[in-house]
């Protein structure tokens, strides 16, 4: 599994279309594509989201995962956006520790982490 993580609109699909050859993907869900478009949005929407992402990654192990960095800024003042938000990290991180590969894609230039 290939993890990429960047700010919102810097380039992250057309990164994986480009160097990772994904030709398809599901947008802000965990579909039957090798690619997951949005995994914030996932978590944001799903009940269980770490479980089911688990479950995509043990299916797809040759997926590609494209998240927003959502940590970063002003910590917002509801409970819950602050809770999401260190869900999508600590998912990330998770991710990332079984990655073969971890992007961060800033300008639509991406630089391997790991």
């Amino acid at each position: 599994m290939v993890l990429i993580v960047g700010g919102a609109h810097q380039g992250k699909l057309d990164f994986a279309r480009q160097r990772l050859g994904v030709s398809s993907w599901s947008e802000g869900m965990l579909g039957v594509e090798d690619c997951v478009y949005g995994l914030q949005r996932v978590i944001r929407e799903m009940q269980k989201s770490a479980e089911a992402v688990a479950v995509w990654c043990a299916a797809h192990p040759d997926g590609v995962v494209i998240c927003d960095e959502v940590g970063c800024g002003v910590t917002p003042l509801d409970r819950t956006d602050r809770d999401w938000r260190e869900m999508v990290g600590r998912i990330c991180c998770a991710l990332a520790v079984d990655a073969e590969a971890v992007y961060r894609v800033h300008c639509g230039l991406g630089v391997r982490i790991k």
